[in-house]
């Protein structure tokens, strides 16, 4: 599908703009604009991506937490059966129609 940017006349400006400012003309030059932006876009985004290394990390966390989590709860509550820590906390928590108490 082409993409057609002639009915929205403030992006059109503002490519028009930006390929003058970049010294671009001639026919094409819109097209280079906006391959260079989504180049730049793409970029940003990949750079925003955790590391597999990172993410491993971070649910090394997690598990941590979690564990540490669930061991304070069930000191609070030490009349929960551990193996339903999640339902018994939904009781606690929540009225007979989901909603907090």
């Amino acid at each position: 599908m082409a993409i057609n940017i002639a009915h929205r006349s403030d992006l059109d400006a503002r490519v028009e703009a930006l390929a003058v400012r970049l010294g671009l003309s001639g026919k094409g030059r819109k097209t280079r604009i906006i391959e260079r932006a989504l180049c730049a876009l793409e970029s940003e985004v990949e750079a925003q991506r955790p590391s597999k290394e990172e993410m491993e990390e971070e649910f090394r966390r997690i598990e941590e937490v979690s564990a540490d989590l669930r061991k304070g709860l069930l000191e609070m509550y030490p009349d929960h059966d551990p193996n339903n820590l999640s339902l018994s906390l939904q009781e606690e928590l929540y009225d007979e129609r989901g909603l907090p108490t």
